[in-house]
């Protein structure tokens, strides 16, 4: 699969034609000393922005998305040096960066099979790489995809839905958990409800000592009901094979759950339609990518 990938990619290294003119004026002008964000900004269409990356589209390619690390620049020179620290995202060029050179490694597209965007051009300095263009993803087709109710991916269930993410990608990472598919139900059991009724008669009506432990028994038994359900919810996901490989990506490469929202997700259609991770935060992973365990599910 790596030599497969490592020909095409020096296929159209030898034919940049294939991607455009566009294309061909961007990497000639960067090429000659242009800085790359200048370059997009000029010959090319914004499509996205995040914390660590700046995303253009080809005017003559609607295949493809150039992905460059989003710094500010003056002119053809870069703002602030490599080490400054980003005040609110405590982002360095550094952080930036890995974002590009963890999407565009052969080992990682190796290892995970379908999980990230190809990717066909690397920068030197892997400022800007050339990746397939996917389709967005909305909240509500995101649920369909996870296999959980739609309200769940609102911002409204947005807390429940981080702790189902992290259920999920606890699930899948060897190192916290056994969990095979073959536990069709949770072994989680809620607690019998305390035995107390109020009677009319006042000489049995409850202290206030033991209608305050009712209460809090009560509120106990709604949590952990809630819990339960965030639980069913997260192995529901986890009954697909790619969401799988996706959480199981999530908890090697240590991706915070929060990252994994419908507007870090995309559906890619090489190969069929699948869900992909768009910029989500990787810098942990240095060098070696840990491979995906040999797993009973």
């Amino acid at each position: 699969m790596k030599l497969i990938i490592e020909s095409w990619r020096r296929f159209l290294k030898e034919d940049p034609n294939y991607f455009g003119a566009s294309y061909i004026e961007f990497k000639t002008r960067v090429d000659a000393g242009e800085h790359p964000i200048k370059v997009a900004k000029e010959i090319l269409e914004p499509v996205g922005k995040g914390s660590t990356r700046l995303v253009f589209g080809f005017p003559d390619n609607r295949t493809h998305l150039l992905k460059v690390i989003n710094i500010d620049i003056i002119g053809d020179d870069e703002a602030y040096s490599e080490d400054f620290v980003n005040p609110i995202t405590g982002f360095t060029k550094k952080h930036k960066t890995v974002s590009n050179e963890n999407e565009a490694d052969l080992k990682m597209q190796q290892i995970y099979p379908n999980v990230f965007p190809r990717t066909y051009e690397v920068a030197d300095d892997y400022s800007w790489i050339l990746a397939e263009r996917v389709a967005p993803i909305s909240e509500s087709e995101l649920a369909k995809v996870l296999k959980i109710p739609a309200e769940m991916t609102t911002k409204s269930s947005r807390k429940e839905y981080v702790e189902m993410v992290t259920l999920a990608i606890n699930y899948m990472n060897p190192e916290k958990s056994n969990f095979s598919l073959n536990e069709a139900e949770s072994t989680y059991q809620l607690p019998d409800k305390a035995a107390q009724t109020i009677q009319d008669d006042p000489a049995s009506t409850p202290s206030w000592e033991e209608f305050k432990n009712q209460v809090d028994s009560d509120e106990k038994q709604v949590q952990d009901s809630r819990i339960q359900r965030i639980d069913s919810m997260a192995r529901n996901m986890l009954t697909d094979s790619h969401n799988r490989n996706v959480f199981r990506a999530a908890a090697l490469l240590k991706i915070p759950p929060r990252e994994l929202t419908a507007k870090n997700f995309g559906i890619s259609k090489f190969g069929g339609d699948h869900l992909v991770i768009l910029d989500a935060s990787l810098w942990e992973y240095e060098e070696e990518p840990p491979p995906l365990p040999q797993s009973s599910i």
